[in-house]
Order: C-alpha cells, then structure tokens, then sequence
C-alpha cells in the first residue's frame, strides 16, 4: 500500500538536514508568530494548560509556549522533525513530542487547546482534512480555543470541489510534486544560506468561505478570521480561530 502524500514531508526535513540546515520550518524568534501565541495564551487564560500543537515541526512553537507557561505536546508525521525538536525542548520539562499522524489517529487526552502552524493546508483530499478536524475536534475540552496559524489562503479563484486523491489534485492544479528544485534555508546557527533539492510538496489553499465552512461542519465556532502580511514562510495566508462547541 503506498503511504500517504503528507509523509512526503519526512523526506524533505531529511534533505534540509543533510544538507545542513538547522531548520526548515519557523524560529522561536519569528516575531508574529511569538506575539500571536503569546496574546491567543493570555486571551484564553492558556498559561499552566495544556496545548496540543498538530505537525509541529522542529518545535519552534514549542518554545514559545513553554516560555509562556504552558504545558506543551507537539505532534508530527516526521520522525525526523520530532528528533529536532525534542533537542530543541529538552530545557523545558512540560514539553513533550511524539511521532503521530493526525489524519488517521486520535489523541489520547483531552487537551485545553490546540495548534496548527502552517500544517492544515498541507492536506488536500476532502477525506483527510475532515478526519484531521475531526480528531484534532475530539482532542479538544469543551469550550478549548484552537489555533490555525498562517494557513494558505487566497481571496477567491479557489477550487470548491471535491478532491479525492492526490492525482486528482495534481490534474486540477497542474503542480509537478516529483522534480526536485533548489531552495534556500537560513541556517540559524551560522547566520548563513544554504541551498538544497526538494520537490514541492502538496498544499491546498482556501478562502474564508471554505475555511468556514469546513470548520463548522465538525463543529467548530469560527470567531476570528485575520488576513496576515506576506512573509518569508509564505505570501498568501489567514489565521483563523476558532473554538470547540457541542455539536
């Protein structure tokens, strides 16, 4: 059986980290992303609660929120990303990591919240963002704020159907995912770039019509729909928050 398309992100972290990146995803230090954990914690009354963070990389979102108070549990696809992290985190003893899919598994607790940077978009059949929402809903207390931080997002010219598998994705987009290209990565340690060969990885935008609805199916109450600033991690992108209610 072949394995799922967003696995694909394994590999890649591989390549970034071979080629001697220290990472390929965001740094504590990115100053939005810092300043919108930190007033999403204070508004919610987060410090000392538990978060769930859903493909959350290298851990930089980790920190942050250790840093805040939090009791932290990040989750990712990649085994490699997980490695990184738990490095990144081992100064932070309510922080812990774990291999997980979050399409196909469950988690087993309920947390007070949940986070997902930049990892939502990432899945592009219909099936996979309804079984990651759902589990991600069923994480969840009653009442438990969640987070979508700089999904890809486009005003309008998105596509509404339904897409049942990648190849049905790569026909509507016209997207080469197999050829490798050059891409820079800062490397934070040494301050310098360095290039690396990666294929383009699947990711299906949306706009606020579609993030909603999709939401409100499972059951969640969208209360806060902020359009971000173009940035190095990506040009088009929403926030979106939204909160857990009784179906």
């Amino acid at each position: 059986m072949n394995e799922p398309y967003y696995k694909a992100y394994e590999k890649r972290y591989q390549a970034v980290f071979s080629a001697g990146a220290e990472r390929w995803g965001h740094s504590p230090d990115d100053e939005v992303l810092y300043n919108t954990l930190k007033s999403w914690v204070e508004e919610n009354n987060l410090q000392g609660k538990s978060i769930i963070e859903y493909a959350c990389g290298e851990g930089a979102c980790g920190v942050i929120l250790s840093e805040l108070g939090c009791i932290y549990h990040g989750v990712d696809i990649s085994p490699s990303a997980i490695e990184k992290s738990k490095k990144l985190l081992q100064a932070y003893p309510n922080a812990t990591v774990d291999v997980f899919d979050m399409v196909k598994e469950s988690a087993a607790e309920k947390y007070d919240a949940a986070l997902d940077c930049m990892g939502f978009h990432m899945l592009v059949t219909d099936n996979d963002r309804n079984c990651y929402l759902k589990n991600a809903y069923d994480s969840l207390k009653e009442n438990a704020p969640m987070l979508f931080f700089r999904e890809s997002y486009r005003q309008n010219g998105t596509y509404q159907g339904v897409v049942h598998t990648l190849a049905e994705w790569e026909q509507i987009t016209g997207e080469d995912y197999k050829t490798l290209q050059l891409r820079q990565v800062r490397n934070s340690d040494e301050g310098g770039i360095v290039e690396v060969l990666v294929p383009l990885l699947p990711a299906r935008a949306k706009d606020k019509t579609g993030y909603v609805e999709e939401f409100e199916n499972i059951g969640f109450d969208v209360e806060k729909f902020i359009e971000m600033d173009s940035s190095t991690a990506i040009p088009h992108s929403a926030s979106i928050y939204v909160r857990k209610i009784k179906r």
